[in-house]
């Protein structure tokens, strides 16, 4: 998938899995903002950000993190998140970061690439490094996000990017359009306007 695709829908199962890779040249964290059907949003990471400590899971331990790969010589890292779909899920967004910390290295080079499957169902979606921003001052990419829907789970392409040089993480919210008794919602990610993550 790429950004101007139309949404794609797997069938929907137990779990999902999201597993975010890249050239292990670079040291990326991924991490995942999960809103709930009632707007409450969570974040799950290996590192913290201002007023959000390190989690590697949700309270009910639905989105877990496997945790953290650090920089090796050549090859390709990974991190995954295992999504455990209930009702209060409403979207997880999942987001490769890199840092100022890493030094000069855009998503394009390091192959930024986002995988998702839905497990026994044997569906699996891939947006691919080929589409990702080759600017090396931008620090936050959300390739996609995971919708959960009382029919499927529908797969986003949004490849969207932070501005140049921040350190802010993005958030999502409920959106909801029209009068209260025909009101149509939508889910929004707002770049880089989460918190600030800590240093690494």
């Amino acid at each position: 998938m790429k950004k101007g695709d139309a949404p794609v829908s797997l069938a929907k199962t137990a779990g999902v899995t999201a597993r975010m890779t890249w050239s292990s040249d670079t040291d990326y964290d991924l991490l995942a903002v999960v809103l709930r059907a009632n707007g409450a949003v969570e974040y799950v990471a290996t590192f913290g950000a201002s007023g959000f400590p390190a989690r590697l899971s949700t309270a009910d331990g639905a989105v877990k993190h496997l945790g953290n790969v650090g920089r090796e010589a050549h090859g390709l890292a990974e991190e995954v998140i295992e999504i455990t779909l209930n009702p209060s899920i409403r979207a997880v967004v999942p987001v490769a970061y890199s840092a100022q910390s890493n030094g000069p290295g855009s998503f394009y080079r390091y192959r930024v690439s986002l995988e998702i499957d839905n497990g026994a169902a044997g569906d699996r979606i891939v947006i691919a490094a080929e589409n990702a921003n080759d600017d090396d001052q931008i620090y936050s990419c959300v390739p996609g996000m995971i919708e959960n829907t009382q029919e499927a789970v529908v797969i986003h392409a949004l490849e969207q990017y932070s501005q140049r040089g921040s350190e802010f993480r993005p958030t999502v919210a409920l959106v909801r359009d029209g009068l209260p008794h025909e009101a149509a919602e939508t889910i929004e990610v707002a770049m880089d306007a989460g918190p600030v993550n800590d240093w690494k």
